[in-house]
């Protein structure tokens, strides 16, 4: 009878065995093993980003080889502004290219990989193994949804991801907590796999002239941030370094601060300028932060925002909330 019993049960586990190895792999786990194998991936599309009743719209297009240091490039061109911005990792460091400047930044760091980037099939792949990510089956394809979080941008709150049916990224977009698309990527060519030159990912040394559309005039200033984290304007003034108009406002309550804006001015000859400290980007915006500052070029404008109270993210704000104002 024991012997019985034995075999039932060497019986019921062996079948459990072969359900568990036979059971197909859900279209998740397929486009998650499919993801951590890419040796290699270039993605173009369109990026949306929605501010309010503003719109910003850009060109996108991603590059990745897998490598001992891991190369990416991704250039972002902002189309309202007709402006290219570039960042690259390669062997000699992380570059952040910027033709309308006709300069060329060089910084030590971990990016992109310091943070999560939703255009980067890495961060991809990260979400779709979280353990609240759902995954629901279209008529078309394979639409994966989960909470998400992304340093710098604390309003984005959920993202879906869609895939068509034979495992291709078409889009996804990122919600805030009110349930309101705050992002969207529409992709018009992914390929995984592709052959990639290592000069794909070479730091141009000479940058092509490529006037932008500066929608901010010298007039416009000085800019008002809307962000201030309950400080108030205590002090305006203007002064001029070599030749450029740079307006400083002052901040104090809460949190003290100090920002300084100037007009920027493209370069004659291509300048490359290696940056202290970590570069931080939120998508449209790349700053450089060295203890209490932070350095950033946003619609032709160079600010800093100096204090020893906001951390590099509060400043980022600051940046982001700078218009025109009617206190002028």
């Amino acid at each position: 009878m024991k012997v019985k019993i034995i075999i039932g049960i060497g019986i019921v586990a062996l079948v459990t065995t072969l359900f568990i190895v036979m059971k197909p792999k859900s279209f998740e786990d397929e486009m998650i093993e499919k993801l951590e194998s890419v040796n290699t991936y270039i993605l173009e599309g369109n990026m949306e980003i929605l501010k309010g009743e503003e719109t910003r719209s850009y060109g996108l297009e991603v590059g990745y080889k897998k490598s001992d240091n891991a190369f990416f490039k991704v250039a972002l061109k902002d189309k309202d502004l007709n402006q290219e911005q570039i960042i690259l990792r390669n062997d000699e460091g992380v570059f952040v290219v910027t033709p309308s400047l006709n300069q060329i930044f060089k910084f030590e760091g971990e990016w992109p990989m310091n943070t999560p980037k939703p255009y980067l099939l890495q961060t991809i792949c990260d979400i779709m193994k979280q353990e609240d990510a759902t995954m629901k089956k279209e008529k078309e394809g394979y639409l994966i949804e989960a909470n998400v979080s992304y340093p710098g941008n604390d309003s984005f709150h959920h993202q879906q991801i869609y895939f068509d049916k034979d495992g291709k990224l078409e889009w996804l977009q990122i919600f805030n907590e009110d349930n309101v698309v705050e992002l969207k990527i529409v992709f018009s060519k992914v390929e995984y796999n592709v052959e990639m030159d290592k000069e794909y990912f070479i730091t141009p040394t000479v940058l092509e002239n490529k006037a932008s559309s500066n929608i901010i005039q010298e007039q416009d200033l000085p800019l008002y941030p809307v962000n201030v984290f309950s400080s108030q304007l205590s002090n305006v003034n203007a002064m001029q370094v070599n030749g450029k108009t740079k307006y400083i406002l002052e901040y104090t309550g809460e949190k003290n601060f100090t920002v300084v804006q100037t007009i920027t001015k493209e370069e004659k000859s291509t300048k490359t300028v290696i940056m202290p400290g970590e570069m931080i980007d939120v998508l449209d915006v790349i700053g450089f932060y060295d203890g209490n500052h932070l350095q950033a070029v946003y619609n032709q404008i160079e600010f800093s925002v100096y204090s020893d109270e906001l951390s590099p993210d509060e400043m980022m704000k600051v940046i982001q909330s700078m218009q025109v104002a009617v206190m002028k």
